[in-house]
Order: structure tokens, then sequence, then C-alpha cells
């Protein structure tokens, strides 16, 4: 009977090599989650920093700050207006104040899409994304996650184009507005909310959902 062969025992620096990537595995993610903490908390921490200057100015203190006071009051500020969007006269007021915003030309080219976009994204259920679909994009061959936003219609009145967004990652509030005729769509099931994990994860966090059909034939 033939012996088996003995497997071969790692070396000291392959030992080394795979303990400082199982570290690596474990530091890596909290010191990223820990960045993006840091940089919201700045955000918000300075984003109500001038208000702050302005309500200590009158004290003799222009240049007052405390850490972490300011992002207690973006907070408190967020809860406000929050609290007033689901509220009935509030949401009247919010809707009338919109209207205005609206109403002025250069306003209205930036506010009403971004505003429609960040509704899009954090109730998807209630504004313009219908559902997740894959398109060959940047080129043949080639597949990204869009979202499929709307109907374009088409001059031989056929089935409608649709309007597409596609995030980019990991930032999926910026990315491209593509218009996509049917059969060049693949449908997913997916929900936007899995999709979203996928690009924020720069597509490392892949939904067991998705998968990419060997010929695309299905139509939307």
């Amino acid at each position: 009977m033939s012996e088996t062969p003995r497997r071969k025992s790692p070396t000291r620096l392959q030992r080394l090599r795979r303990t400082i990537m199982a570290g690596l595995t474990i530091i890596v993610p909290l010191w990223v989650t820990g960045w993006v903490l840091k940089l919201l908390f700045n955000w918000a921490d300075g984003f109500s920093a001038p208000l702050i200057r302005q309500i200590a100015r009158p004290f003799g203190d222009p240049n007052f700050h405390i850490p972490g006071l300011g992002f207690v009051l973006t907070f408190v500020i967020l809860w406000v207006v929050g609290t007033l969007a689901t509220n009935v006269v509030g949401r009247s007021l919010l809707q009338y104040a919109r209207e205005a915003l609206e109403g002025l030309p250069l306003v209205r080219t930036i506010y009403a899409p971004i505003q429609q976009l960040m509704e899009s994204l954090t109730s998807p259920g209630k504004a313009g994304f219908e559902k997740v679909v894959l398109v060959e994009y940047p080129r043949t061959g080639l597949w990204t996650l869009g979202f499929l936003a709307g109907d374009v219609t088409r001059e031989d009145e056929v089935a409608p184009a649709h309007s597409i967004f596609v995030p980019t990652a990991p930032n999926p509030t910026t990315g491209f507005m593509l218009i996509v005729p049917p059969e060049q769509l693949l449908p997913t099931d997916l929900g936007v909310e899995e999709a979203l994990k996928m690009i924020v994860s720069a597509g490392v966090v892949v939904p067991p959902a998705l998968y990419l059909p060997a010929e695309a034939k299905e139509k939307i």
C-alpha cells in the first residue's frame, strides 16, 4: 500500500502572514467604521457651529466652542424637523415652504432633484425607486446595479424605455441617470436596502438573491 503523502506544515513566515491577515480582517472594518462615524460626528458638530457662535457672540465669546455641543444641537434640529414632517400641521407648513423653494427658478433645479433622491433612498417604498435591475454599463458585457425610477415614452409607441439611476460605490447619493430600453435590462429579486448594502460595501457584501443569468433574454 502506498503511503499517504504527509501534508507539508506551514512555514513560520506563512503562519505569521496568516495571523497578520486574521488581525486585518478584524481591525480594518472597525477602523473604517470608526473613521466614517468620526466624519459624520465632525460634520454634525460643525453644522451647528455657526449658530452656536452667533448665540455666544452677545456674551462676548464669538469663538465659543465645546466639542460635541454642535452634534447635540444638530440632532435636536433633525428631531424637530422630523417631528414637524410627521405632524399634520407641520407637514402642511413644510409643504408650503417646499413649494415656495420650488418656485424660485435657480433653487428649484437644485433642491427638487436632491429632495426626491433623498426620499427615494430613505423611504424607497414611498418615493421613486420601483425595483432593482441589472443594466449593462459602462459597456456591453459588464453589469451594474441600477434603480428603476420611471418610464420614458418612445415615439414608436412600443414598450416605454426606463429611467435608471446607477449609484456610485461606496457613496450611493451620487451616480448616473441612464435611459435604457427594457430589453437591455435584467430584473432582480433584490430589495432596495439589499442593493444599497452591496453598493456601500463596494461589492464585498453580495446578496444571495443576486445572480447573473448566462443569457439576458428576460425583459422588465
